[in-house]
């Protein structure tokens, strides 16, 4: 490291109780040279306070040591354990052993995914119990091997290193993680739901771009073109109004109209009675209450006959001044014409030795002057005279 010299720069003093360490640097300090001033390095030493330190961070290696050495330890036993048992129905030890490793493997990856996902706990949640139903099926496989050797204290004694293993891991978690409030939580998952939802967006941009430069190139740059002109001349299509539907010839019908509900007959009012003494004199049939008609049933809208459709009304005239009201055009759609590899391959079939000069300005002639219209030509005169060797 050189420092520039300084002449008024002291050393700074020691404090107590600080633990310092030498370093020796380099600086450029003026030198007399035959008369001429020139630069020259000069080597200082030069005391750098050292931080106290950080035994928290050197047992949290500790406890990460002493778990990686017991998943190690844990893996092999298990492994070797269990490779004798599943040796009785194979031929192979190989075969075995791999296939004994996938009881710890599988605890392994488990304890993985609960560790990159400590920042949810929902979803960390199911790795938790995946992974602790993994190590009991270690722990069962060891134990079934030692009464298979009719050695069942061997067999439970070794069923649980693979679970010393486990929850020596569960000690490290549950020192390094902190348990976060809802609020702090919540804000950490939506910024993490921001995050991915960027990244797939990003992602589904680059497999479109993809996608979108491969048809090109394999279909050329026109007819890729056009055929995206006729997507985006069909996907702006006038939609059908509400309550019209295509009839068999593909125009829209009339609205469908609902036939109206039937009046219901209501009864007559009752006669009120005559009063007596008045002095005309009435028939006896006048003086009795006349009987309240029977009520008339309503008629069920199953039997009452259908109305005939209304017919389409006509248009109305306009008046006299007033112009009628314009109907937006429906866009047409874009018709694929005759791309540059179709022209290229037509002008070959005439004359396979026509000069790359012709051979453009022909299709210049059809298509118009474009952009690296000589590239393009060459690039499918290329593909077709390369196809045609292929075939012949």
């Amino acid at each position: 490291m050189t420092d520039s010299f300084d002449p008024q720069q002291q050393p700074q003093p020691r404090v107590p109780g600080v633990r310092y360490r030498t370093e020796t640097r380099t600086r450029q300090v003026p030198s007399q040279v035959f008369g001429e001033e020139v630069m020259d390095e000069e080597e200082y030493d030069v005391d750098v306070p050292v931080p106290p330190r950080d035994w928290d961070v050197v047992l949290m290696r500790f406890l990460m040591a002493v778990a990686l050495g017991m998943t190690a330890v844990a893996a092999v036993w298990s492994t070797a354990s269990i490779s004798r048992l599943l040796g009785l129905v194979v031929a192979s030890t190989a075969i075995a052993i791999a296939a004994a490793s996938l009881f710890e493997l599988l605890w392994i990856v488990c304890l993985v995914a609960e560790h990159l996902l400590r920042g949810q706990p929902d979803r960390a949640e199911p790795m938790k119990k995946a992974g602790w139903f993994a190590v009991l099926c270690v722990v069962a496989a060891v134990v079934v091997e030692g009464f298979h050797e009719h050695e069942q204290a061997a067999g439970i004694v070794g069923g649980a290193v693979s679970l010393m293993a486990k929850g020596s891991w569960w000690v490290v978690f549950r020192v390094r993680q902190v348990k976060l409030r809802r609020p702090i939580a919540m804000w950490l998952q939506r910024k993490m739901e921001d995050t991915a939802a960027a990244e797939a967006l990003l992602g589904f941009k680059q497999r479109i771009g993809g996608r979108q430069a491969y048809a090109a190139l394999v279909f050329g740059e026109d007819e890729f073109a056009a055929a995206q002109a006729a997507v985006q001349a069909a996907g702006q299509a006038q939609p059908l109004p509400s309550g019209q539907r295509p009839d068999a010839s593909g125009h829209p019908s009339a609205p469908v109209q609902q036939p109206a509900p039937a009046p219901v007959a209501q009864s007559a009012p009752p006669v009120p009675p005559v009063p007596p003494g008045t002095g005309t004199s009435a028939p006896a049939q006048a003086a009795a209450p006349a009987p309240a008609p029977a009520p008339v049933p309503a008629p069920s809208p199953a039997l009452a006959p259908s109305p005939a459709p209304a017919p389409t009304p006509a248009p109305q005239a306009q008046p006299a001044g007033q112009a009628a009201p314009s109907v937006p055009p429906v866009p047409p759609v874009a018709q694929l014409g005759t791309s540059i590899a179709a022209t290229v391959r037509a002008a070959l079939d005439k004359d396979e030795d026509m000069a790359d000069e012709d051979l453009v300005e022909h299709v210049r002639q059809v298509h118009g002057d474009r952009a690296k219209l000589a590239e393009t030509v060459a690039t499918y005169r290329r593909k077709e005279m390369k196809k045609r060797r292929k075939t012949a």
